[in-house]
């Protein structure tokens, strides 16, 4: 038979090739691609990843909206003169200069928020675009040429295809599963060390907006109201105006709790959504660098035929 008069190196050869025939064939039908590499594990997986991605953003989403109304209710405060005048003479420009240290952090940790709204919308758009990319870019390419360079005479090739397509497979690989790696990677960091730290600084901002949203809003709707219950409202603005250094004092203390929070928050998501992200993403290639280089050594020491010299099975 053919077979049996083939050398081993072809046998080889040629089973090689069989396997990366079929595994590109694979790749390339959409029924059996959907079965391999699309498969109900497969796809749990993105789903969980695509869901901690999601809880992270809404998170992030209404932390910036809690921001955005922090910075509201300041802005109503130092522009508004509270009704409190004649009683509370100064009392506004008093309270602006206390609230300005809380109003600039806000301002900025807006654009931080922005920042991490828009990191997680990549690591979405990364989950969506990576399985595709990896399998039908990446590991087809990488078929193709390692096909390509089984049959190629070595001094023909512009490059050496076989190294190369190897390095490629374990790169698609590695984009296959390196963002849903690293989300879950930071997720369990997250919940670990930083879940109970985030619970207690929304807790303690959204009080304190309600606070603020009080102070800046003493008389909504005194058209509907009694003549006794408008009568209410200003002698408690008076109460408060004659009151002022108590007033100063606790705003001081909440502007001061406030601004701890943010800070809080502001470490919290350049962690969750920036820092560590890229950390596990970096310590991941790394990983599969290292991985690179083992396997590269493993084959190049791989004992092989000398040139020109035939296996046994060629003999006879």
């Amino acid at each position: 038979m053919i077979w049996t008069r083939l050398s081993l190196a072809a046998r080889r050869r040629l089973g090689s090739s069989l396997i990366l025939l079929v595994l590109l064939a694979v790749i390339m039908l959409p029924a059996t691609r959907s079965l391999v590499f699309d498969n109900s594990l497969l796809q749990r997986v993105d789903q969980a990843t695509s869901e901690r991605v999601e809880e992270s953003l809404t998170r992030a989403v209404a932390v910036f909206a809690m921001a955005r109304l922090t910075n509201g209710v300041i802005s109503v405060i130092q522009e508004s003169q509270l009704e409190l005048a004649p009683a509370g003479l100064g009392l506004n420009l008093a309270l602006g200069q206390i609230l300005d240290p809380l109003n600039d952090l806000v301002e900025r940790f807006s654009w931080v928020m922005l920042a991490a709204v828009t990191s997680l919308g990549i690591q979405r758009f990364l989950i969506a675009i990576g399985p595709w990319f990896a399998v039908e870019i990446l590991g087809a390419l990488a078929l193709l040429l390692w096909l390509i360079g089984l049959w190629l005479p070595a001094g023909k090739q512009p490059l050496q295809l076989l190294p190369l397509a190897r390095k490629m497979v374990l790169l698609a690989v590695v984009v296959r599963f390196a963002v849903p790696l690293a989300a879950s990677l930071n997720e369990a960091v997250y919940q670990s060390f930083l879940a109970a730290d985030y619970t207690r600084a929304t807790a303690v901002i959204a009080s304190g907006n309600e606070e603020l949203q009080q102070l800046s809003s003493p008389a909504t709707g005194a058209g509907e109201e009694s003549w006794w219950q408008q009568f209410r409202t200003r002698l408690g603005q008076a109460e408060r105006a004659i009151d002022f250094d108590r007033l100063r004092g606790w705003l001081s203390q909440r502007s001061g709790q406030m601004i701890d929070k943010f800070v809080s928050l502001l470490v919290i998501f350049l962690l969750n959504t920036v820092i560590l992200p890229l950390a596990f993403l970096w310590a991941i290639f790394k990983l599969f660098k290292s991985l690179l280089s083992s396997a590269t050594t493993v084959i190049a020491q791989r004992p092989s035929f000398p040139p020109g010299k035939p296996d046994h099975d060629s003999q006879g």
